[in-house]
């Protein structure tokens, strides 16, 4: 590796964790694995609810409400819907709020309040079943997981 520059190594790094997630299979996600999952999903939407009625929480919601593009995806604890991209982002706010979610050890990332937001948000502009939204769920997790691993 001796001579080679960080921009050749990176788009082979990147096609090879994308032609990952591409070949994919929920039946390759060990029955562990899978279990965490759907304890990290609780976990996040209850972390997500308990930081939903935090004065910051509540001021970024009014502050963003009229930048929403639409009601297409729902704020964990509000009654208002916002576009995908705003109510991703308030819901990851939400976990984060009392930081009482996952931690992954070796990077000390967070990977749940940044990806369950996107991916429960992405479910309700595009149905899914609960399979593949867990499967997607661990893939963003690995993904996360991965990147940090590399870069830290």
């Amino acid at each position: 590796m001796s001579g080679t520059s960080p921009q050749a190594i990176a788009p082979g790094l990147s096609r090879r964790l994308a032609a990952f997630v591409r070949n994919s299979q929920w039946n390759d996600v060990p029955e562990p694995v899978c279990e965490h999952a759907l304890r990290a999903l609780f976990n996040g939407f209850g972390t997500a609810l308990g930081g939903s009625s935090d004065q910051a929480i509540l001021r970024l919601a009014a502050s963003l409400a009229p930048f929403s593009a639409g009601s297409a995806a729902t704020v964990v604890g509000h009654g208002a819907k916002r576009d995908a991209p705003t109510a991703a982002f308030l819901n990851a706010a939400s976990m984060n709020v009392f930081d009482f979610d996952d931690t992954h050890q070796g990077t000390i990332i967070h990977p749940t309040a940044p990806v369950a937001p996107v991916v429960l948000a992405l479910a309700e502009l595009r149905p899914v079943s609960g399979t593949e939204l867990l499967h997607a769920f661990v893939l963003g997790v690995e993904v996360t997981c991965r990147i940090g691993n590399a870069i830290s």
